[in-house]
């Protein structure tokens, strides 16, 4: 027989399984309730871990339409928040007119001569509460897809299909809805420490059009007795930690439970998502006649933001969510190799930008930030069971920004796929530096018989110039096939880069990807800098269909294969085909492109 237990300990059992009862925070005012003149409370932190208040006036409500919502504008008469002005870092502070919450404080103006101030009503922010969350496990956060807005990210020829491309370039990150100024949301002050000082400038060009503000930070405190989140706490969402920690730091509006909300502002408007939610602490608020912003770090993590809406964050108290593991091994900047260790959040609108800061912060900490050098680079992405790798080599006046551009591309280039949500279980990185620029420029190129047969071998000449330094010939054989008409035909001479940009304008489907599957084998494929080739055009007939490249068809077949009824990038018709191609590996980046034109002649001697 089991044990019989007594009835004091079945009830205890039973209060013990029972949910606590959620805790009930203030009352709330609707929008309606507010009018001009009324005083109003404002909960947040100025210092360390005390939540202070400071006066304000209500000067009336901004009605606005069901997209952007109403705003109260009200005025602070605290004398400490008129000489610092609305500091950046009081975003989601509580306001409260009779001891009622109206909202969360989350817009503000530059060189405005009054401290003023936009609230977000509570009525819309709690709206927030109601969203489904995302399912664990269910891939990454952020809308599938690019924003309607924002320029299509690629990476150098690839696009995706079905898309125009534009002038994005590797080194710039795409728009996002986060930086939208419509309705003067606060900055977030991003708290950085263990930042090297001369990434800064570039970290701010990477961050500050996402709508954050680059701030120093200090080490992440985990000294908290009891961890927790009230209305007027500061708050951090932890971006990055490790090596190198950013925590974007705002204020606690509303508790209600194991739930909050915070900001008053999206993050990024991602919708679902599963960032990590930390206490702050807030060493002072530094004073500025553009911008006055909290100075702070994070503390210990308490919880997990689950959604990301227009009026507010909201999320949950308890486990935090696992972050993406980075690590950056640098060689050749010191006597041995350098490893350094980040986990980052896994969000498509901030994941390139990350991967990027990563890389520079690694490469300048190991001491690999002396001008005119030359840096290989490896990106490793490890996703169910499988890895991509992507490498190249940069030889700039100044290669850092560059290196830290061209790794953060493909990672951007997978997010915004149309297709799927993309996650990634690892990052890694392999950077080796070295002294001086290996760059070459081809600067001629000729054919040592203009005319061959069918079967033999064209004999290509290349002259390359190095950097300060001499001119070399070197020999590209390039094989004819036998089955190859007697005609005139193109040889295209150059680097890797100036091949794909010439196979990319005769033969476009070949870089328009059609589905996530086929980004990923393309995007290993890619061809890298330090390469001479050789390429032999004919005219003739290619298509490229679901991402498969079928070469020099007969008429019959591409009337099957790409009939005129059938539009769009998943059949595409080019009128040129790559007959053979020949690489060339060198010890330098290779620049300049040049044509020459091949006779096939079966008279030839």
């Amino acid at each position: 027989m089991g044990e019989v237990k007594s009835p004091l300990v079945v009830a205890l059992a039973l209060l013990w399984a029972a949910p606590a009862k959620p805790e009930t925070s203030v009352p709330t005012a609707p929008v309606s309730a507010v009018r001009p003149g009324q005083k109003a409370i404002v909960r947040t932190v100025f210092a360390g871990d005390s939540v202070e208040t400071f006066d304000a006036e209500i000067l009336g409500v901004l009605p606005g339409g069901r997209s952007e919502g109403d705003m109260i504008l009200a005025r602070a008469t605290s004398p400490r928040v008129e000489q610092t002005g609305v500091a950046q870092g009081m975003s989601g502070s509580p306001v409260y007119v009779d001891g009622k919450l109206i909202g969360a404080l989350s817009s503000g103006w530059t060189f405005s001569k009054e401290p003023v101030f936009g609230i977000t009503p509570i009525g819309e922010m709690l709206k927030v509460l109601d969203q489904p969350d995302l399912p664990p496990g269910d891939g990454t956060p952020g809308p599938v897809g690019v924003e309607p807005t924002a320029a299509v990210p690629r990476f150098r020829e690839l696009t995706w299909a079905g898309s125009e491309a534009t002038t994005t370039t590797t080194a710039e990150p795409a728009p996002t809805l986060a930086a939208a100024p419509a309705r003067h949301w606060l900055p977030l002050p991003l708290a950085a420490s263990g930042l090297h000082p001369a990434a800064l400038a570039s970290v701010r060009a990477l961050f500050e059009p996402e709508g954050f503000a680059v701030v120093p930070g200090g080490r992440a405190r985990t000294t908290d007795t009891h961890p927790t989140l009230e209305p007027g706490d500061a708050v951090a969402v932890d971006v990055m930690r490790g090596d190198l920690n950013l925590s974007a730091i705002g204020t606690v509006t509303y508790r209600e439970g194991d739930r909050v909300l915070i900001f008053g502002h999206p993050f990024f408007q991602s919708g679902d998502v599963r960032l990590p939610l930390s206490t702050a602490h807030i060493t002072t608020i530094l004073g500025s006649l553009s911008n006055s912003f909290k100075l702070g770090s994070p503390g210990t993590p308490v919880g997990t933001a689950t959604q990301d809406r227009r009026t507010a964050v909201a999320g949950k108290l308890g486990p935090a969510p696992p972050l993406l593991p980075i690590r950056v091994r640098v060689s050749g900047a010191g006597p041995r190799p350098q490893v350094f260790d980040y986990q980052s959040i896994d969000d498509r609108s901030l994941l390139s930008q990350l991967v990027a800061t990563a890389a520079l912060n690694s490469l300048l900490e190991s001491g690999g930030a002396a001008a005119m050098q030359t840096v290989s680079w490896t990106l490793s992405i490890w996703r169910g069971g499988r890895v991509l790798r992507v490498s190249d080599v940069s030889a700039a006046e100044s290669p850092l920004n560059d290196v830290a551009g061209d790794l953060g591309a493909p990672v951007r280039f997978l997010f915004a796929n149309p297709f799927a949500r993309f996650h990634a279980d690892s990052i890694s990185i392999e950077l080796e530096t070295h002294a001086g620029r290996a760059l070459a420029t081809l600067r001629s190129a000729s054919l040592v018989a203009s005319r061959v047969r069918p079967g033999s071998v064209a004999h290509v000449r290349a002259e390359l110039e190095r950097w300060r330094g001499a001119r070399e010939t070197v020999t590209l054989d390039v094989p004819v096939p036998e089955e190859l008409p007697d005609g005139r035909y193109l040889l295209h001479v150059g680097g890797g880069a100036e091949a794909d940009r010439f196979t990319a304008a005769r033969l476009p489907g070949r870089f328009r990807v059609v589905s996530l599957q086929d980004a990923w084998d393309r995007l290993a494929e890619v061809r890298r800098s330090d390469v001479l080739l050789a390429g032999l055009w004919a005219r003739a007939p290619e298509v490229d269909t679901d991402g498969g490249d079928l070469p020099e068809l007969p008429t019959s077949a591409l009337a099957l294969l790409a009939p005129p009824q059938q539009a769009g990038d998943r059949v595409r018709r080019g009128d040129w085909a790559l007959v053979e191609e020949v690489r060339r590996p060198e010890d330098v980046v290779v620049r300049g492109e040049l044509l020459l034109e091949l006779v096939v002649d079966r008279q030839a001697p």
